[in-house]
């Protein structure tokens, strides 16, 4: 598993692709493991599309990797712009249209096929709504 192909699966809104679930099944098995909770491919797919719905104009900086045998941790901060409706903890947001910065830092265990099986995520969201203004 390379970070360069992980983060370029979510650089692009995945209906741009000819087949999304593919392309995520060929990054992540199925189920995987989110913070505890098992997410399908297809529900992977619709996680993207939510996010490439609220946001627009990705940029995407990696801060850190660290990699061990079955293990590879990612920091990253993702920027964009606020230009559709967000489901959030709070509710959900309509557009502000203003620049967004979250800092993320996944955790991610590794299939012995180099899929990703597991994903411990941390991401400062009540950083980013606070930019939002919606605190």
């Amino acid at each position: 598993m390379t970070v360069d192909r992980l983060l370029a699966l979510w650089a692009v809104p995945p209906d741009t692709r000819p087949d999304p679930e593919a392309d995520f099944a060929a990054v992540y098995t199925d189920p995987v493991l989110v913070n505890g909770t098992s997410i399908t491919v297809a529900e992977m797919v619709d996680r993207a599309r939510a996010l490439h719905a609220a946001f627009t104009g990705h940029e995407r900086e990696v801060l850190e990797v660290v990699e061990t045998p079955g293990k590879l941790a990612v920091a990253f901060r993702l920027v964009a712009d606020h230009t559709g409706p967000w489901s959030t903890a709070v509710g959900e947001l309509a557009p502000t249209g203003k620049r967004l910065s979250l800092t993320v830092v996944d955790v991610l265990t590794l299939a012995p096929d180099g899929r990703i099986a597991a994903i411990v995520m941390v991401a400062d969201e009540l950083g980013r709504l606070r930019q939002a203004g919606a605190l």
